[in-house]
């Protein structure tokens, strides 16, 4: 299972994501911590001692996030989300349109991450895409510990669908 999980910054994407790896043996990556060395860090390289700085000062750039991982989708070879999926089950965090468009076929399940009615959304410009965008919508507006029980029901709606389908391709 290949899972894209989107959402505005800060509305609990590693979050599910952790829970995912956590109780389900996913392989989860924080695509913010991958794009941090790869992406933004060659950058801006001259303002920080090393990727780990800049990444712990991310939310404070989310213009310049967007904008380096675009520009990185750009150049030949491996988008971001293909790369992440050598060796993780699990992209949390793409916000551009256009490798959105370019990579949705790779990922079986979008997942956004709604926090709406208890955090604000952040600014336009450093995020395209929206819940209409997902297959599946997490509820992540209750208190913390209700976020583990909303990506239960997921997980059993995956598995019934899974089962469904295996029953009927076994029975035709």
């Amino acid at each position: 299972m290949r899972l894209l999980i989107i959402g505005h910054g800060r509305h609990g994407k590693d979050s599910v994501g952790d829970i995912l790896r956590d109780n389900y043996g996913l392989r989860s990556c924080s695509s913010s911590e991958f794009a941090a060395q790869k992406a933004v860090f060659p950058l801006v390289s001259d303002l920080y001692p090393n990727w780990r700085a800049a990444y712990e000062d991310r939310h404070a750039h989310r213009d310049l996030w967007f904008h380096a991982i675009r520009a990185y989708n750009l150049r030949p070879g491996p988008m971001l989300a293909e790369q992440i999926l050598v060796g993780h089950d699990i992209y949390t965090g793409m916000r551009s349109r256009d490798e959105f468009e370019r990579s949705r076929e790779i990922f079986d399940l979008v997942v956004w991450v709604d926090a709406s009615r208890r955090l604000p959304p952040e600014p336009a410009g450093s995020i395209e895409l929206s819940a209409s965008d997902a297959g599946w919508i997490i509820d992540n507006n209750g208190p913390a510990d209700a976020l583990p029980g909303e990506v239960a029901k997921m997980i059993d709606r995956i598995l019934d669908d899974w089962v469904i389908s295996d029953a009927c391709e076994r029975h035709f």
